[in-house]
């Protein structure tokens, strides 16, 4: 009876909603008016564009305006090509293009006055170009040079640096020049040796380790540079032409840079080991042999 009734009830119920016959569209009916637009909207639009537009070439042309303007890093070009050294972190290290003539006899830029017979403006030029002085080095650059912080000599209190204790560095630089001066006694021994080698401590094992520092250094930062030949007026065959273009440390520069950052009037052997301070053992090296000449002098000496 009940379910008779549900489905009388339902047969005479209408939907509350019909759809729409698609042939009446709106959209279709050319009898409905179309909607005016909004002036305003239109107005937004452009600006909203206008404003995309200046976003999208002012957003690159800034960025790149200040990556063209920003400083550059200091020594950026030498810090792509060189193992860490804090000397390019303090002082600028400018180059030059440089025309070194070392086939020229005098007068020349890198003339042969450098190796030719000594005397004492020779001897002068010599000190003044290998003069080392000490760089105080903080114990996170010990670190960065991939060095033992704990077995390396420190300085006293009087020269650290933003009150951070510091170790005692040189310039390898000078101590290449020291090598190649070292050398060049060698060869004029007569001159700088008057009584012989025999008795000069070490010597032979100075001149090695000098020539094995310039070998080190050669192989390691080597030139790219070309030399070409020529022919000369009075000869057959072709000689070289070492006089070359190259670009170079501004050396003067950089030694006035450099002296502005070194320790004035200080020497490392004006130091003595302090009770307790750790140490390396001398073992096949050049430290063995200075241990060992050293302890002979002593025990010689009255």
């Amino acid at each position: 009876m009940f379910s008779k009734l549900y489905r009388t009830v339902s047969q005479k119920r209408e939907p509350e909603y019909a759809p729409l016959d698609k042939r009446y569209s709106e959209d279709d009916d050319p009898d409905v008016p179309p909607m005016p637009q909004c002036s305003r909207c239109k107005t937004n639009k452009r600006l909203l564009k206008i404003l995309m537009l200046t976003h999208l070439v002012l957003l690159p042309a800034g960025a790149a305006w200040w990556y063209v303007g920003r400083p550059e890093p200091l020594n950026k070009a030498l810090k792509a090509i060189s193992f860490y050294s804090p000397l390019l972190d303090r002082i600028e290290i400018p180059t030059t293009l440089r025309f070194d003539e070392p086939q020229r006899l005098a007068g020349g830029s890198g003339d042969m006055t450098w190796g030719s017979e000594p005397n004492p403006e020779i001897d002068e030029m010599w000190e003044d170009i290998t003069n080392e002085a000490t760089i105080p080095v903080t114990e996170a650059e010990v670190i960065a040079l991939k060095k033992d912080s704990s077995v390396a000599v420190m300085l006293p209190e009087e020269y650290r640096i933003n009150n951070e204790k510091t170790y005692l560095g040189h310039a390898l630089v000078f101590h290449r020049l020291h090598c190649l001066d070292y050398i060049r006694k060698a060869v004029y021994k007569d001159y700088y040796y008057p009584n012989g080698t025999d008795e000069v401590p070490m010597h032979a094992q100075h001149v090695a380790h000098c020539m094995a520092m310039i070998l080190d250094h050669l192989t390691c930062a080597g030139d790219p540079g070309i030399y070409l030949y020529q022919w000369y007026k009075h000869t057959e065959i072709p000689l070289p032409d070492a006089n070359t273009w190259g670009k170079c440390w501004d050396f003067k520069k950089f030694r006035k840079e450099f002296d502005k950052v070194a320790l004035k009037d200080f020497s490392p052997f004006q130091l003595r080991k302090p009770p307790g301070a750790k140490s390396v053992t001398e073992h096949n090296n050049l430290q063995e042999i200075i241990y060992k000449t050293h302890s002979k002098h002593v025990h010689r000496s009255p």
